[in-house]
């Protein structure tokens, strides 16, 4: 039996959800910029989901972040081509419904973030709940 350090522990946990990150981070941008504009707000809340979802803790924040700016570049050079793309680092989640429902949280809550949800946000977020094979319009509570 192998005797973990943590610093190991902590290592390979971040290698387990290198994945959830990615997927978290591309639920985010694809929400965020659904209606054409990355607000401050959906920012501010994307950094308040980083530090509050133990799932996200585990990563340095400015990883995190950089991971949701370049999403957020290719969106706004290629939204066709990235778009796509972007739903795939989401759907691999959809095999594990506890991360599945944690991404539907993040991108409710970063939908929200500026006290208006977008009808481009509303229809984002369905196609994120789609490529998890989760029902439309389901119940959800912030993260």
């Amino acid at each position: 039996m192998t005797n973990w350090t943590l610093p190991g522990r902590l290592q390979l946990e971040r290698y387990r959800n290198r994945g959830f990150l990615k997927a978290a981070m591309a639920a985010a941008a694809l929400v965020a910029d659904a209606d054409g504009e990355v607000t401050l707000s959906e920012r501010y809340r994307i950094d308040a989901i980083l530090e509050r979802l133990e799932r996200l803790r585990l990563y340095d924040p400015h990883k995190a972040i950089e991971i949701l700016n370049r999403f957020l570049a290719n969106l706004s050079d290629e939204a066709d081509s990235a778009r796509p793309v972007l739903l795939g680092k989401v759907s691999r989640m959809a095999n594990d419904p506890e991360a599945a429902q944690i991404l539907i949280r993040i991108a409710h809550s970063v939908s929200d973030a500026d006290g208006v949800v977008s009808e481009a946000e509303t229809d984002r977020i369905d196609q994120i709940r789609a490529v998890l094979n989760l029902p439309v319009d389901g119940d959800v509570a912030a993260p």
